[in-house]
């Protein structure tokens, strides 16, 4: 290629024309500048053009270079399309020769194997002509045809021709048979024979064994050994090595769950309940591919699945009593339960009925689970039953209920429910509670379920019991402290409260079990005693209530001491019957079921049912009376008698008209008048009074008991009067004083001294004083009766 003149140009400078040039100039005057400073500027000078000029050159040789670059990448383009399609060339005939030499080793391996296949064939095919059609006559015979057959399976043996070995040793077995059921041959040389072909047989098991118990052997090829196992007709190991493989599986997938750090407590059983079953399945279809639908071993894989459910109970039950908090636990068991029960369903379709033994196995472990969450519970009814005030509150069924199971558990009932805050709470837990173990049904838990929810409802109900006993801050056998409900108000409320927790759980019961009334596992008579245990639950608690509340009453009539406050007034003149009143003890009675009255007119209650109880109150109180019949009782020296005697005996009858009269305006039996009638008779009976002889007195009865009634409704709302009247002049005295000590204040510029702060803090004693005599006032008017009585009673004495 011919180079431009203007590159030599650059590229070739003579030494001459450098040394002439001004660099050489300017480096040889360099030297001089030192010691001539004067031209040290001129020197500078001629360097800097020096150097632009070498600069200059240098780009010049740059464009040159770049020049001479494109002008060869132009010239040579065709060379390098020309060298580049001939390496694609290259490549696609590298790749050709690359596929007709595979192409050729798969023919050759064809060849090779066709030759073996040819070679083994003819083999057997010599093997089972002399097995078949030629029958040794002699015992050298014999001995060619042993010493042949064992050649041949020793070569193939070792060629590890296994499946030809196998069909060689069926054939020969059977011939061994056919001689054997002949008799012809001589026992010696037969005896070789067969001990040729059990020692190769032998040799085939033992590699069979050998790849079986492989720990990498892959589940296909197991069951192509097992299928070989069956072939030499030993399906008993072939069994045994099925069933040894799964569980090698189970027990290393098993520790492989315990190992792993990734599972939380939940996620980790389930995936453990779902490994096992897994591989329960993954057997039984092994086993059903070996010996099909039915085989006379399927008892034994029957058995070691049942022990792989018992390992798995082994670990369920390691892992359950593990856990250790209470919130989740039940919750997590359940539904490992469930996803069990599940693949027990799904292994059904495989002919294992694995159910009922794996509800025998895992059901003492949840009953053990459901025992202990039940104590758990129980101590959480304890804490949140000991802040209840036992006041009603009227709550929506929807809001405290499931709405599925709202109108199964009220049916048509209103849409408010009378519950405490405790009852509120209890419903919400119960219902938390058999969302989970309603699950636990499958197992055939029914009566420790059933049990588990009446220990919780029984603890309830006692709670409830030692509040009624009127004990302040009632402990409980926990520790804890239960408020107590002294008033009658409030212990109604803990009854209709209870009444309202016996018809939820009736409901409750009744839906949880719908589905299974009917089943042979679940026993109706268990069901419905627990039905009737709620309802003895409750009605032990009225006829507590009850007897408490007469036992209260009865201690007005032992002594004034023991009498509450209350409008009592006194029984009147032994000489005056007409104004007899009946016992303080009946009087109290009155006016608290009056009160009760009222709250039943502001819906605190529900009519019809505190008609029920108050009913039931007054046939336990007339119960009593016939009970206690000592107290009461007159004998025919008493009935001669005057004065005191006489006096007594009409009081007790008033005061039996006095409950009747009582029964009658609150309209307790007005359903069944009859019943009234006879529980008079019977307390007159009970004290010895012939309820014939006293018709007479039958009116002037029933005229006092009336203007009792009347005069006790008189003197309460006297009082009631009195004390609104005390707390208006309270009130208005205390804003005065108010009044008084804000204008005070701005008069002394908001300073108050020691002296004012003294007479403030005596008109607030007077106002205190005044208010303790009007109350003494009003007790006074509670109280004057209790004192004449004792008065006239120590005057006749």
């Amino acid at each position: 290629m011919e180079k431009p003149s203007t590159s030599s140009r650059f590229r070739f400078r003579d030494h001459q024309n450098l040394e002439n040039s001004p660099l050489s100039n300017a480096s040889s005057e360099i030297s001089s500048a030192s010691c001539d400073p004067a031209d040290e500027t001129e020197l500078q000078s001629m360097a800097a053009k020096g150097i632009n000029h070498l600069c200059s050159e240098l780009l010049e040789l740059k464009a040159e270079s770049d020049e001479d670059f494109h002008r060869n990448i132009f010239h040579n383009y065709a060379a390098f399309i020309r060298v580049f399609e001939e390496v694609e060339g290259m490549k696609k005939q590298l790749t050709q020769l690359k596929s007709q030499v595979a192409f050729q080793r798969r023919l050759v391996k064809d060849l090779v194997n066709v030759y073996l296949k040819a070679l083994s064939k003819e083999s057997i095919e010599l093997v089972v002509q002399e097995s078949v059609t030629a029958e040794p006559s002699t015992p050298s015979e014999m001995e060619a045809h042993i010493s042949n057959v064992s050649e041949t399976l020793d070569i193939i043996l070792a060629e590890n021709r296994i499946d030809e070995a196998i069909t060689i040793l069926e054939l020969e077995r059977e011939n061994v048979q056919r001689l054997q059921y002949d008799g012809d041959s001589p026992s010696d040389v037969l005896a070789r024979y067969e001990c040729a072909i059990s020692e190769r047989k032998a040799m085939v098991m033992l590699q069979l064994t050998l790849v079986a118990e492989n720990p990498r052997v892959s589940a296909a090829e197991l069951q192509k050994t097992l299928v070989q196992f069956c072939r030499l007709g030993d399906s008993h190991l072939a069994t045994q090595l099925l069933l040894k493989y799964y569980h090698s599986r189970i027990a290393t997938g098993i520790h492989s769950i315990e190992s792993s750090k990734s599972f939380s407590h939940g996620v980790y059983i389930r995936e453990l309940v779902k490994f096992v079953f897994s591989m329960i399945s993954q057997a039984a279809r092994s086993f059903v591919m070996l010996y099909g639908e039915t085989s006379p071993s399927a008892s034994e894989f029957i058995r070691w699945a049942c022990e792989e459910i018992e390992v798995f109970v082994s670990n369920f039950n390691k892992y359950v009593k593990h856990i250790s908090e209470l919130s989740g636990g039940l919750s997590t068991a359940v539904q490992a339960v469930q996803c069990a029960m599940s693949f027990c369903t799904l292994l059904e379709t495989q002919k294992l009925e694995l159910r009922p033994f794996f509800i025998k196995q895992i059901r003492p472990c949840m009953e053990e689970v459901l025992q202990i969450h039940i104590e758990h519970f129980k101590n959480v009814i304890t804490i949140f039953s000991a802040t209840d005030a036992w006041v009603l509150g009227r709550y929506l069924v929807s809001g405290i209920v499931n709405e599925a199971r709202s109108s199964m558990v009220f049916g048509q009932q209103p849409e408010y429910c009378l519950l405490t805050n405790s009852g509120r709470k209890f419903i919400t837990l119960f219902q938390a509670i058999t969302a989970e173990i309603t699950h636990l049904v499958s197992l055939q838990m029914e009566g420790s379920i059933l049990g588990g929810l009446m220990d919780l409802f029984e603890e309830y109900v006692v709670i409830l019991e030692r509040a009624i006993n009127s004990q302040t801050n009632v402990t409980d056998k926990g520790g804890s402290r239960i408020n107590s409900a002294e008033s009658l108000p409030q212990q109604i409320s803990i009854l209709a409260n209870l009444s309202t927790l016996e018809h939820f759980f009736f409901g409750s019961f009744r839906g949880i079990f719908r589905d299974i009334n009917q089943s042979d596992s679940f026993q109706q008579g268990e069901f419905n005693s627990c039905m009737l245990f709620i309802q003895e639950v409750n009605d032990r608690l009225r006829a507590h209530f009850c007897q408490q509340l007469i036992n209260r009453m009865m201690s007005c009539k032992a002594g004034s001491e023991h009498r509450p406050e209350a409008c009592i007034v006194n029984v009147g003149d032994h000489n005056r019957l007409c104004d007899v009143m009946p016992s303080a003890a009946f009087q109290v009675l009155f006016l608290e079921l009056r009160t009760v009255n009222k709250l039943a007119e502001e819906n605190v209650f529900e009519l019809d049912w505190l008609m029920e109880l108050l009913r039931e109150v007054v046939q336990t109180l007339f119960l009593w009376i016939s009970n206690n019949k000592e107290m009461w009782a007159l004998t025919e020296e008493d009935l001669t008698r005057q004065n005191s005697d006489v006096y007594d005996q009409k009081l007790f009858v008033l005061d039996i008209h006095f409950l009747v009269e009582i029964a009658r305006n609150g309209g307790y039996f007005s359903d069944n008048p009859a019943i009234l009638a006879t529980l008079k008779n019977s307390a007159f009976l009970s004290a010895g009074l012939d309820p014939k002889r006293y018709v007479d007195d039958e009116e002037w009865a029933t005229n006092a008991a009336t203007k009792a009634i009347q005069k006790l409704i008189e003197i309460q709302e006297t009082k009631s009067l009195l004390q609104d009247e005390l707390i208006g002049t309270c009130e208005e005295e205390q804003h005065e004083s108010q009044n008084k000590r804000a204008s005070d204040s701005s008069r002394d510029d908001g300073r108050i001294s020691s002296a004012d702060e003294v007479s403030i803090d005596e008109s607030e004693a007077a106002v205190n004083t005044q208010t303790i005599t009007l109350y003494a006032d009003s007790s006074s008017v509670d109280c004057f009766a209790r004192e004449g009585f004792e008065e006239e009673k120590w005057a006749s004495s």
